[in-house]
């Protein structure tokens, strides 16, 4: 997993649509204030090649122009970039991502929003959610405001709630802040959470250690943070309408894996942002139960 100097290999998925070739800037600034290896993919959707009757060795030459354009374009940028070109149906994309990921020892793996042949499409049969719970690396998917392909300073929301994953977002946003001159803002959005008509309110004390605890594990990983802290509204909304004015490159969430109050709290919230955030959104890896 990346640290404070960065994420040190990058799985890039490509599918040539202009949300993939945002994907690749983001790709690019990464690389370039880690100095990290990018391994550029390209899923063929063996459903389409077979309905409109392509010969293999004609998808295979228009699959590996369109990978080479992305990796020329990396590495005329000063990126250390490969190849690799997989095949699935539509159904196996995501699995065919987490191969690759898993192969390449990714500590970080890129979408655009619509990429992964029509990622946003893919939402209606959750393989978003298939890459959350296939993958146990980060995973940022980029859309919206895209993230300029420079490798200078980032400004880098990190939304945390509590629990386990602070430790994960807190690396993951570590990692995305690895330029010189890099912030992080930590917001937590306090809730009411009701169960059984029990309802829990989180104690002032309870937030205030949290949220001390979070900045000293950026600060100690050498990362300048902030942080605020909300009382209304739906965590995600809150969340990108936060990201939106203090101009956000990135926003950071934890895993939302796991089953305890920072799960309650985050669990739908990364994939809610991924729908009302008007920038990218980068989910931690996997916190282990």
């Amino acid at each position: 997993m990346g640290t404070a100097n960065g994420f040190k290999s990058i799985l890039l998925a490509t599918d040539g649509s202009p949300e993939s070739s945002s994907a690749a800037d983001a790709a690019i600034s990464l690389a370039l204030s880690s100095s990290a290896q990018v391994t550029v993919i390209h899923v063929w959707n063996l459903e389409v090649h077979h309905r409109h009757g392509y010969w293999d060795v004609e998808v295979r030459n228009e699959a590996e122009q369109l990978v080479d354009a992305v990796v020329s374009r990396l590495r005329a940028a000063g990126v250390r970039a490969d190849r690799v070109i997989s095949r699935a149906d539509s159904k196996h994309v995501a699995a065919a991502v987490a191969v690759a990921a898993s192969d390449f020892k990714a500590d970080l793996v890129i979408v655009g929003s619509r990429g992964l042949s029509e990622w946003q499409s893919m939402f209606k049969h959750s393989v978003s959610h298939q890459l959350l719970s296939t993958l146990d690396c980060p995973l940022l998917v980029v859309r919206g405001r895209p993230i300029e392909a420079d490798g200078g300073a980032r400004r880098i929301l990190l939304a945390i709630a509590g629990g386990d994953d602070i430790p994960a977002g807190v690396r993951a946003a570590s990692a995305a802040a690895a330029a010189p001159g890099s912030k992080v803002l930590v917001v937590h959005v306090t809730q009411m959470l009701t169960a059984e008509a029990v309802a829990y309110v989180e104690p002032d004390d309870e937030v205030a250690a949290t949220m001390a605890s979070t900045i000293k594990l950026l600060s100690d990983a050498g990362v300048a943070a902030d942080g605020v802290v909300t009382h209304s509204g739906p965590v995600a909304m809150v969340v990108a309408e936060i990201a939106s004015n203090w101009r956000a490159d990135l926003i950071v969430t934890g895993s939302s894996r796991i089953g305890d109050l920072a799960s309650l709290l985050l669990g739908s919230v990364s994939h809610d942002l991924l729908h009302v955030a008007d920038r990218p959104v980068l989910i931690a890896e996997r916190v282990s139960s």
